[in-house]
């Protein structure tokens, strides 16, 4: 357990569980559901600019799960979606509630009741029961962010690799220096003695 909670698994894990919660929010999901209604709320927000209460009209799909459970999602435009057409898919569903249509309602973001938060829906599509989405889209960006997460760690790890080579190579030739500067300082000293040694037979000759 305390390898796990290590230093630098809590800083990776950090970044790491917030891409996947940004993922989860950001990427369209499908959910098969029935229509069951339409509805608008006047809802009361504060411009971020002025700092006024404003009050604007807040489109709703009523529907529920296949095993009875309601779900309800926000319908309003969004440009990353290039979705502008909140009033005709507020038409749509109404007309698919009359019959309590099987339906295919592609959205994103989360249901949160504490905050009052709703996931809001991008696209309403009729369905036939049974019917099984298959997430094209989702897997091209997740094989797409794990190409990318894996051409960066290899690139990362490859700098990393030849910096700890480079220190090496260096580590390596300031201990052949310092070896070769002691090597030297040896000769010298050998040298130096003997010389001293020559002197001094000299000096034992001369008194001889």
């Amino acid at each position: 357990m305390k390898n796990v909670l290590t230093f630098r698994n809590i800083i990776v894990a950090i970044p790491l569980l917030a891409i996947i919660l940004v993922l989860d929010y950001a990427l369209p999901q499908v959910d098969v559901v029935r229509a069951v209604g339409v509805e608008i709320k006047r809802m009361d927000t504060e411009d971020s600019k002025t700092g006024q209460q404003r009050t604007r009209d807040v489109y709703f799909l009523q529907t529920e799960t296949q095993d009875g459970k309601p779900r309800v999602y926000r319908n309003e435009d969004n440009f990353l979606y290039l979705k502008f057409n909140s009033a005709d898919l507020q038409a749509k569903v109404q007309s698919f509630a009359t019959d309590k249509q099987l339906v295919a309602v592609r959205r994103y973001g989360w249901r949160i009741p504490a905050f009052s938060m709703f996931p809001n829906a991008v696209k309403v599509w009729a369905v036939e029961p049974g019917y099984s989405h298959i997430p094209v889209f989702n897997t091209i960006v997740i094989v797409g962010l794990l190409g990318l997460a894996a051409f960066v760690f290899l690139r990362v790890r490859r700098r990393l690799k030849a910096m700890a080579q480079k220190r090496q190579e260096k580590e390596e030739r300031e201990a052949r220096e310092a070896e070769e500067a002691a090597d030297r300082a040896r000769q010298e000293a050998r040298h130096k003695d003997a010389d001293i040694e020559s002197f001094l037979n000299s000096d034992d000759r001369k008194t001889d």
